[in-house]
């Protein structure tokens, strides 16, 4: 069985579904005459958490393990995955497998960020005043390696043999492997990212909350957002990633946490936590709520969770928007491979959500 496979019939086997009381769910309405009207399928079960999350054995984090904990405790998240640079940190007593540590709050998932910031690379060659930023989480590790990490091609020039290196070793790891802020030092080409998807990427940030410039674009350089439309519009399969990137918990600090996250449906289980993410059963999001994303038969379906007002939804076939929706719930068809449909909801306070790319 392959490892895609294997992850998938773990989150399949995992434990009961947890539907939170609260949620809002009104009845659906169409986007567009076309759109299917299918059962609604089960109620998510939407999970609150980071997956890129730093912590003083970082190096360039005051705050303990414990403490970072203790932060997104109190701020209603539900698992991290604990990702300091080129190690893989385990708090205390090693539970194994994927998980880092669990005291019944939240769920610390093993991970760790794979760095190399090598002076020069090329395709694309960095800016006069930058450096090449080659940046990638393993999520979900179940290897244990004792101190620093050394992974890196130190011979190679190309980005995409630099990042096939930390491919590579995440996949050792037992993990899944995420790009991170890959536009930083305008890092990031179509044609890069298109070809890391066929190399096993299969999760993106878009919506880094500490690197708002460089997930924006400039009048020279795509958004992170541009790029993604551009692989999946190659019929590359990539989830979009929001994350809050944290290095400090005390409010004042550089890199603050909180401010981006997604919402994986999946029960409270670090295999199943990390099966859905490779699957791509989550959204992204910067502040909005939502009660529903994802497939619904042949539609694409999305429902606001609370009120509504001041939320526009829309719709997006191929890069291009075509459907626009105020209403607290809205779908649009599936188009067939390889078209594909995703969703994007912005408040009027300019917080958004990324709902994931569907095709059939």
């Amino acid at each position: 069985m392959s490892r895609a496979l294997a992850l998938l019939a773990l989150a399949a086997c995992a434990g009961p579904a947890r539907d939170p009381d609260s949620v809002r769910r009104p009845p659906p309405v169409d986007a567009g005459p076309d759109a299917a009207i299918d059962a609604a399928p089960p109620p998510p079960r939407w999970l609150r958490g980071s997956t890129h999350v730093h912590a003083a054995p970082s190096g360039d984090s005051a705050t303990a393990p414990a403490e970072v904990a203790a932060w997104y405790v109190a701020h209603g998240y539900d698992f991290i995955v604990l990702t300091d640079h080129n190690r893989v940190t385990i708090p205390g007593p090693d539970p194994g497998g994927r998980v880092a540590a669990d005291d019944g709050a939240l769920l610390v998932i093993a991970g760790s960020e794979l760095t190399y910031n090598p002076t020069a690379c090329a395709e694309p060659a960095p800016p006069p005043d930058g450096k090449c930023r080659i940046h990638v989480n393993v999520l979900g590790a179940t290897g244990r390696p004792a101190g620093k990490l050394e992974w890196a091609d130190r011979a190679a020039t190309a980005r995409r043999d630099m990042y096939r290196a930390a491919i590579a070793r995440a996949q050792a790891l037992g993990g899944v492997p995420q790009l991170n802020h890959p536009q930083w030092h305008w890092g990031m080409t179509a044609a890069l990212l298109t070809a890391l998807a066929g190399d096993g990427v299969a999760l993106v940030e878009i919506g880094n909350s500490q690197f708002a410039r460089w997930n924006a674009g400039d009048a020279e350089h795509p958004s992170m957002v541009a790029l993604w439309d551009a692989a999946l519009a190659t019929g590359a399969t990539l989830w979009g990633v929001a994350s809050d990137d944290a290095h400090s918990y005390d409010g004042v600090g550089k890199y603050p946490a909180g401010g981006a996250w997604v919402m994986v449906d999946a029960p409270r289980d670090a295999d199943a936590i990390i099966a859905a993410l490779a699957a791509g059963r989550f959204y992204a999001t910067t502040g909005v709520t939502l009660a529903r994303a994802g497939a619904a038969g042949d539609a694409l379906e999305v429902a606001i969770a609370g009120d509504p007002a001041g939320h526009t939804i829309e719709f997006v076939v191929d890069g291009r928007v075509v459907a626009t929706s105020h209403d607290a719930t809205a779908r649009h068809p599936i188009p067939p491979a390889p078209s594909y449909v995703r969703a994007a909801v912005t408040r009027a306070d300019g917080a958004m959500a990324w709902v994931q790319p569907a095709r059939r």
